[in-house]
This record gives structure tokens, sequence and C-alpha cells, in this order.
């Protein structure tokens, strides 16, 4: 029997995010390693704070813990295409199954050949056990961090083995290592590879090789569980068809950078309980996002929705922040598309809850989510997106109509509000008249009377559930779509000059004020003029 061993850890002493997340998965670990009945040796955390914590643990306590973390079993999973070696020749399948499918492209029911394959299953610990679907050790969300570890995390076969021997029987060649390293002297370093640190090397450009201390990296078995698995949807558009279709991009593996040990520890675990069920093809709805860095906003919402039954605390009580990293395998190799770190402030917290369930149109979302992270106004970047995206997708989808009518409705609440608080109630109306307002409410002015003087068309509530609604709003979306396309193609003073012309050819019920405030913004904010006017155009066709 060996003497315990006594690690002392504090969270501002751990180099990285992935580090002080390891600690808090560590925490979590030892707690529910300690709630099984078959738990070996001395593994206990004998000191827990906001500030770090203390694990004593033994040889056989290490054995065990490590048990714990790699478990895997042996299953067999159905494939559509026979596996091939590296000599490219086919890998024979256990068997053949028929299925019934149902084709995601078509919706049609179809019967499918599946090869069955051995494969070894992670289980995921604790990750198990609060999964909301969980039926076993099977769920949704379980199935989502199995499907990282083996695609990212132990991507390459032979990085998967603490799982291959646990899932046939004893293994402690990996846990026999870690105690004979955490018991050197000092400051003991060893190799940091990039199974445990994304992003780590045997050696940089300047062969320097990338090394860790022996006590930091025990820290890395842990953070995966307690990283969040996102999965970025890039979609296509089919103009055939005239329908978009999602394609999984990757993995965004959101790292919370802990801030107060204790109280994450506490949070999180019904944090992770109260995910939602609803499937999105064969993912958990809620983890598709739109840009990989959303991630981070949606993870510090759902803390922060637990924060708010707790007066003392703030998110950023407990998080320093959270980092972002997408990740996407290709072939043999894993593909870093991007990094990035979200700061936990509240009014960006806030504005992305409302954006994430305001807006319907991921096109339309996505643009407004990236401008949430950028901390810009909300049409920024639109200019781009409406000149360079097929017309079918903006104007030409109800979808992304309806919810560019929803922002400048909003906008314009915001504003007369706004307007109201500054006026005191005094001349509010006028006060209220922003560009965006006065742009949105010509736009409609333009539209009616071009329907008017053109078609002779003009709404009526007699208009309703007749043929001539239909015609009204087949004709409204023309005229609307004709000025788009032709703002489109055109840029700085070919637009003034079709916005003055064009536009305004119709009289604007705007007082001097206004006409003031718009002059002004067509000369010095043309771009803002024009990105505003195609989005109110889309909004108002």
């Amino acid at each position: 029997m060996t003497e315990p061993l006594t690690l002392e850890y504090n969270l501002a002493e751990l180099p990285s995010s992935q580090h002080r997340a390891g600690l808090a998965g560590l925490v979590l670990m030892v707690q529910w390693h300690n709630d099984n009945p078959d738990k070996k040796g001395v593994c206990e955390i004998t000191h827990l704070s906001e500030t770090g914590a203390t694990l004593q643990i033994d040889r056989e306590g290490l054995q065990s813990l490590f048990d714990k973390v790699y478990a895997a079993s042996r299953e067999e999973v159905g494939r559509e295409a026979k596996l091939k070696n590296k000599a490219k020749e086919e890998i024979p399948p256990l068997r053949e199954e028929i299925r019934t499918i149902t084709d995601p492209k078509t919706a049609k029911i179809k019967e499918k050949t599946f090869y069955i394959y051995p494969q070894v299953i992670p289980r995921g610990a604790f990750l198990v056990d609060y999964d909301p679907t969980s039926d076993g050790d099977n769920g949704i969300w379980i199935k989502l961090w199995r499907n990282m570890i083996w695609s990212i995390l132990r991507g390459v076969p032979a990085t998967r083995r603490p799982y291959d021997e646990r899932s046939e029987g004893e293994f402690t060649e990996d846990a026999d290592k870690v105690w004979q390293e955490l018991n050197r002297q000092g400051d003991f370093t060893v190799e940091l590879p990039s199974t445990y640190f994304i992003g780590a090397q045997a050696s940089n450009a300047e062969n320097v090789p990338f090394k860790d201390r022996a006590r930091f990296q025990f820290l890395l078995h842990f953070w995966s569980f307690v990283a969040q698995i996102y999965v970025p949807i890039a979609w296509s558009f089919d103009r055939k068809t005239n329908r978009e279709s999602p394609k999984d991009v990757g993995f965004a593996l959101v790292i919370p950078d802990v801030a107060n040990l204790e109280v994450f520890c506490e949070e999180l675990p019904p944090v992770l309980q109260k995910r939602e069920v609803e499937l999105f093809g064969y993912r958990p709805k809620e983890s598709i996002v739109d840009v990989a860095a959303e991630g981070a906003l949606e993870l510090m919402d759902k803390i922060n929705q637990r924060l708010a039954k707790r007066v003392k605390y703030q998110i950023s009580d407990l998080l320093l922040g959270v980092d972002v990293v997408h990740l996407e395998k290709q072939g043999n190799n894993i593909r870093l598309w991007g990094n990035s770190r979200i700061d936990p402030i509240r009014e960006m917290i806030d504005e992305y809850s409302r954006v994430k369930t305001r807006f319907t149109n991921a096109l339309f979302r996505r643009q407004r989510i990236l401008n949430v992270l950028n901390e810009r106004n909300w049409f920024y970047g639109f200019d781009s997106l409406l000149s360079k995206t097929d017309s079918e997708q903006t104007i030409g989808s109800s979808f992304f109509r309806n919810d560019v009518r929803k922002a400048f409705e909003d906008i314009g609440v915001t504003n007369k509000n706004k307007g109201a608080k500054e006026m005191n109630g005094e001349n509010q109306e006028t006060a209220s008249k922003t560009a965006e307002d006065l742009i949105y409410q010509m736009v409609g002015r333009y539209i009616s009377a071009k329907l008017k003087s053109k078609y002779q068309l003009e709404w009526t509530e007699g208009y309703k559930n007749t043929p001539k609604e239909f015609e009204y709003n087949e004709k409204k979306g023309k005229v609307a779509r004709e000025a788009f396309l032709a703002i489109r193609s055109r840029t700085e003073s070919d637009f003034i000059e079709y916005f003055a012309s064009t536009l305004c050819a119709f009289p604007q019920f705007l007082n001097e004020q206004g006409y003031a405030t718009l002059a002004k913004a067509l000369h010095t904010e043309t771009e803002k003029v024009r990105t505003l006017t195609m989005l109110a155009l889309s909004a108002r066709g």
C-alpha cells in the first residue's frame, strides 16, 4: 500500500483555461467517483474553495479514478459504408443489416444496407448521469460528447489505447506512469501532447519542446468533462429546389475559464441536467449553433439563468471568460478552423438571449449573433451579405423578411423609449426619429405610392381574404424586389442619385428635422443608409 499524495491547486497558478477547467473537472470527477460503491483506494477532495482545491490520492485511488475516466465498452455499430484499412482494402464487417430509414432530403421512407462493425465506446463518467435523455448508458448529449472525443481529442486511433484496453479488461499503464510523475520532486516537467492540450506540438518552429509540469498536466485528463460541445452548421442553398440544407462543420469546444471553483462546481451539474431534449437531425437541437463562438454565449446564458436564483453572484464572478475552439476532422487530419475568447459581459449575454429566441431565419440570425459578439450595430455586415447572397435567400425568403421586419419594429420601440426619456415626455415623436426609423417609414411610403401609381392598388381592409389580397402582396413584393436589386448593384454616388431620384420621387411626410437627419446620413454615412434601405425593402416586401 502506498502513502497518499497531497496535491494542492490554486486557480491563479494554473497556466490556461484548459487547466482551470481541468481542475473543475477533477473536483466533479472525484465527487462522482466517491459516490460509486466500487471505488478503491484513497481519492478525495479534502479542501474546496472559490480559489482552489486540494486532492489526497494514493496509487490505488488514482488507478480507480482513471478506470472511471477512461471506462469504455465494446459495442456493435452500423455504418453506411464498409471500413477500409491504410492500404485502402475493405475490412469485412461482422454482418450486414437492412434497415428502414427516412431520407433526410426527400423525407421518404426507404431501405438501406448497414455494415456492422465492432467499436469501442467511451462511457463518459458522470456526463451520462447528467444527460437529461439518459437511458442506461445512452442519451443524445452523451452521444454528442462521445462523437467529439472519437473525432477530435482521440481522432487518431493510436491515442485511444486507454479506452481500448479497458474495454477488454484491466489496464494500469497510464495510472502507473502518472503516479510516478506526480511523485517526482519539485516542478518536474513532462511532454505535453495535443491529446491533452489543444494545439500542442512536439516542438514549435524554434524547436522548443512543449512541456508542462506533471501536476498541472494531470488536470488535463479532466477538462473535457467540463467543456461544452456545440455543432456549428453551414447552410447550402439549392436554387433549383429553392431549399437550404444544413451540414455539420466539426465541433465547437467551449471551455469555461473558471474564476470561482466552488460555485462553478455547484452550478454546472444542474445546468447540464436542464438541457433541452429536442433533436435536430441526430444532434441535440440546443447544441446547434450558427457560429462557433455562439457556444460561449449559450453556456454563459444558461449559467446566468441559474445565477438569477443566487442574488449574490453574477456571471463575471464565476468565469474569467470562455474560450472557444472550432475543430473538424477531415480524413486523418484534425483541422483548427478558429479560436476565440468571449468575455462574460452581462449586456452581451442578455442581447444574445433575446436574438436567439426572437429570430428564426438562420442567415439573418447568424449575422445578428456575429454583431452581438463583436458589439456592433444590429445592421452591421448586412451590406455585404445582401450584396453577395442569392436574393432568393434574402428578400425572396418570407422567413428572412419576417425577421428583418421584427428587427425594425424592435429598433423603433427602442428609439421611441429612448427619445421619451431624453425629452421627458415633450415632443417625443420628433425626438424618436432616427435614420433607421426614417428609412423604414420612407421605404413603406415609396412602396405604397408606387403600387397606387403603377397598379392602382391601395390597401384596404376589404382586400382581406380575397383575390385582391394576393394581387396586392404579389405586386408589393415585385416593387420592393425591383428597388432592392437596383440598390444592390449601386454604391456611393450612384446609390445617392438613385435614392434621391427614385425612392424620394413620391411625397414623404417628414418634418424639417427628419429631412435634415436623412440628408446628413445619406452623404456622411452612405453605406449605412444603403444597408438600411435594402433591409427596409426586405421587411416591407
